[in-house]
Order: structure tokens, then C-alpha cells, then sequence
């Protein structure tokens, strides 16, 4: 067995070979060629600290993987990253393990590239304004991923903390990959109300946003609720979004607040979450049809992108090592 430390695993792999890796996971799991296994989410040492054990198995290459993550919000007061992960990685010829990878940067990666695939899949053609609601280590992925699909004119910031509002905004800048303007805003409502594209990147158990800031036409990357009670997209935005894509339909029934909780209440069926990502890059089923629609990628963390991304990983440190 090998160990990838978290500093080597991210100068393995940029947004655009994740991208990659996670487009044909996509379609490998559409495919029926990667499929997700169990999933464990529990609390840990207090009301707002979650954990969750995620695996996956590939019958197109001789891997399988299990990964564990936790979400713990309250490291940023001390400087550590919210979240916390590494990915196992084993022979499915033997089950031999070959590798234990830091996977915390490549989780955001990952959470980017998918987000990014769904964007590109889903978004308008002349989207151009992007609106980041909550700017911790996921939110910077999301900046790196959809600025390579999209030719953002406008990236639009909130943060309800001035400081790491302004730090954000520093770090977004140097990562820019055009000139774009970068814009922070006083409110979730405000960065939402201009964008074409908004992403909520925060662990909230409250909507972060009116309904009535979201216009006709936006896309949004629902990327923090990944726990029953968690809950980022006011209820009427959801009702009234033409459709919910996800990595596995299934999977949103167990664990995505932003959809158990309107679906509870009785404002939505089983119908509004329609087809997984995969379905639509796989051409099995359309995605967007309109300009004036609200789609909406509910991200849930799935191991088979975990695992693409941690084979690519793999593939690349035994080459350079």
C-alpha cells in the first residue's frame, strides 16, 4: 500500500483532469460500468459535526473504494478546514488495499468538477454571471470549475463574515481565468438577484436565500445539504424548479434536506428529481429545454466520483513518484 499525502494528491490532478475523470464516472455509473454502495451519515461530538462513510466499485477497472468525510463547521475558527477526508483505495481483483489518499482538497475538487459537468450540462449558453453563496474550501472549486465552462463576465460574493468575505474575493482573483469582474455583496438575496449560476456552498439547516431572489432561468448548484436536516434552497424554489438532477436519484431520498423537506411537506413527488447527470451526458435523457426554467444539481457527494478522481490520483502519483 501506498500512501498519497494531502499536499501530493492535489498537485496530481487540476480542475480540468477532475473534470474529466468525473464526466466519465458519470457516464460509468449511467452505464451500470460504477455504482455507489452503502452510505453511513451520522452526528459526531455535537449537534452541527457529521460524519458519513461512502463506497463505491468499478466493473470497468479492477478498483473499489470507500471514503470517509466529515463535516465539522466549527474548524474554521481555528484555522482548519471544515471538512476532512480520505479515500481508501483497493483491488477488486484481490482486495489488496493500494492506496490512502488526503482527500480533503481533492473532495472540493471533486464537488467542483461535478457541479462544473451539471453547469455546463444544465446552465444557459450565455450564462455569465456567477453568484457564491458561502466562500469556505468548497466554494473555491466552484469558481475553478464553471469559469472553465462558462466565459463569466461577473463573479458575484457573500459571505456573512467581512474577513473571509475579502480573503475570498483576493484568492478568487488570483485564480481568475479571464477578466471578470468580481463584485461582494452585502446579502445572499444581492449575489443571487444578478447571477445566472448560483452555487450554495454552506452547511445551513435554514434557506439561504428568498425564493424570490432566485430569476427565471437560473441555474443552481445545491452543494451543503447532504443531511436530512440540512437545507439550503427555500421550498417554493424547489416546487417551482423544472427539474432536480443529482448523482444517484435514489440517494436524494435518503439523505437531501433541500428535497425531503418540500417533498414532506407535500409541495413536491418523487417526479421533480427526474435523472441523474449520467442519464443526461449519456444522451438518454434531455436536459435544459428552455431559457426560462430553473434547474437545479442537488449534490449529495457520491463515492464513484471520489473514486474516479482517486484512480486518477493513483494513475498519476505511481508515474511521477
Amino acid at each position: 500500500m501506498i500512501i498519497i499525502p494531502e499536499e501530493q494528491a492535489a498537485k496530481a490532478i487540476d480542475i480540468r483532469q477532475t473534470m474529466d475523470a468525473v464526466k466519465g464516472a458519470f457516464r460509468a455509473c449511467s452505464a451500470g460500468e460504477m455504482y455507489p454502495g452503502g452510505r453511513i451519515v451520522m452526528p459526531i461530538s455535537g449537534e452541527h459535526n457529521n460524519g458519513q462513510w461512502l463506497t463505491a466499485v468499478c466493473r470497468n477497472m479492477p478498483y473499489f473504494g470507500s471514503k470517509f468525510s466529515a463535516v465539522f463547521p466549527g474548524n474554521k475558527e481555528c484555522g482548519m478546514p471544515v471538512d476532512q477526508s480520505t479515500i481508501s483505495l483497493y483491488s477488486n481483483v484481490n482486495g489488496e488495499q493500494l492506496a490512502l489518499i488526503g482527500a480533503n482538497y481533492l473532495t472540493a475538487l471533486k464537488t467542483g468538477a461535478g457541479a462544473g459537468v451539471a453547469t455546463d450540462l444544465l446552465a444557459r449558453k450565455d450564462a455569465c454571471s456567477l453568484g457564491i453563496i458561502g466562500t469556505g474550501f468548497q466554494a473555491y472549486a466552484q469558481v475553478l470549475a464553471i469559469q472553465e465552462i462558462r466565459e463569466l463576465k461577473q463573479l458575484r460574493l457573500f459571505n456573512r463574515h467581512a474577513d473571509r468575505l475579502e480573503a475570498f474575493a483576493e484568492k478568487a482573483a488570483k485564480a481568475a481565468n479571464r477578466d471578470y469582474e468580481i463584485i461582494k455583496c452585502g446579502s445572499a438575496d444581492e449575489c443571487a438577484a444578478e447571477s445566472d449560476i448560483i452555487c450554495t456552498v454552506t452547511p445551513s439547516r435554514e434557506p439561504v436565500l428568498a425564493d424570490a431572489a432566485v430569476r427565471p432561468g437560473t441555474h443552481i448548484n445545491a452543494i451543503g445539504s447532504f443531511t436530512p436536516d440540512s437545507h439550503e434552497i427555500e421550498e417554493k424554489t424547489v416546487a417551482r424548479a423544472s427539474f432536480i438532477t443529482t448523482e444517484h436519484v435514489d440517494a436524494v431520498w435518503q439523505t437531501a434536506g433541500d428535497i425531503l423537506i418540500p417533498f414532506n411537506k407535500g409541495m413536491i413527488g418523487k417526479d421533480k428529481v427526474r435523472f441523474s447527470v449520467g442519464d443526461v451526458l449519456s444522451g438518454s435523457v434531455q436536459g435544459r429545454t428552455d431559457d426560462k426554467g430553473i434547474t437545479i444539481y442537488e449534490s449529495i457527494g457520491s463515492c464513484v466520483l471520489d473514486l474516479a478522481v482517486a484512480i486518477a490520483v493513483y494513475d498519476r502519483w505511481g508515474k511521477t513518484a
